[in-house]
């Protein structure tokens, strides 16, 4: 199967020489069209950091990002944005106060001159789960998962093939998280997307996403398979440690926690 995503030796760098983070060291993934792929780890690993330059967002890296083949360039075109979208966090700040519905679905369309809008905008909101009636509602209107819907049909509404996903369910209760995540999976299956999910949550990531890249401080620890997950088989003691925290509270998990340099 082809590779839609390919990352080799990324570096990213935040601030000036003597006060400087490094916020992601060498990292290097691959995904294959279609599939789902997890970036696992603490706040501050660099999960997120990695979907924000892909984005262009964080345009001052090193290494090589390729997406279906063609290579990232650190600034990017209109074009290149169509074909690779991002779902944020927050569904509370994502979408604009002032702007119904009808008015974030429309924006990306105008940008990219697409026509047919009016029916554009009615068939992602059937795919995802609102309907027309939430059309010219406002973000005030909706519930959590309500605008979660919208901000994903923001994303899928340019027909893009890769969707990056920044812990897209963690804002949400835990109910509303699993229709979410279902939703996810379906439109994925769907539409043949290539997924690439931050989340700090092994389990939620499982539900999702057949690879797993484990990272911590900055670096990709250990990559493992949604049944090395299931099982707890996993080889570095980080990764256990999350996957233990990932099964609930527990006080002896608690007492054996470790801070890893």
């Amino acid at each position: 199967m082809a590779l839609m995503i390919e990352i080799q030796n990324l570096d990213i760098v935040f601030g000036h020489k003597g006060a400087e983070i490094h916020a992601v060291k060498n990292a290097a993934l691959n995904v294959p069209e279609g599939e789902s792929y997890g970036l696992v780890g603490e706040s501050g690993s660099g999960k997120s950091t990695i979907l924000r330059a892909m984005v262009g967002i964080v345009p001052h890296w090193s290494g090589t990002i390729k997406i279906d083949g063609t290579q990232l360039e650190h600034k990017r075109s209109i074009a290149s944005r169509k074909h690779m979208q991002m779902v944020f966090q927050d569904p509370y700040g994502s979408l604009h106060p002032r702007k119904t519905v009808n008015d974030t679905l429309s924006e990306p369309l105008a940008i990219h001159g697409l026509d047919n809008r009016d029916e554009r905008i009615i068939r992602i909101l059937n795919e995802v789960g609102l309907g027309p009636e939430f059309r010219f509602r406002y973000p005030h209107q909706l519930s959590g998962g309500q605008r979660q819907r919208v901000a994903i049909a923001r994303a899928l509404i340019l027909e893009p093939r890769v969707l990056l996903l920044d812990e897209p369910t963690s804002a949400l209760d835990v109910s509303v998280q699993a229709e979410i995540l279902n939703l996810l999976s379906d439109l994925r299956r769907k539409h043949g997307l290539t997924y690439l999910m931050v989340s700090h949550d092994l389990a939620v990531v499982g539900h999702l996403c057949s690879k797993i890249a484990v990272m911590n401080r900055g670096e990709i620890i250990e990559e493992i398979t949604e049944d090395q997950m299931r099982s707890g088989d996993v080889t570095h003691e980080y990764t256990r440690q999350l996957w233990t925290a990932s099964h609930g509270y527990s006080r002896e998990a608690l007492q054996n926690f470790k801070e890893f340099a």
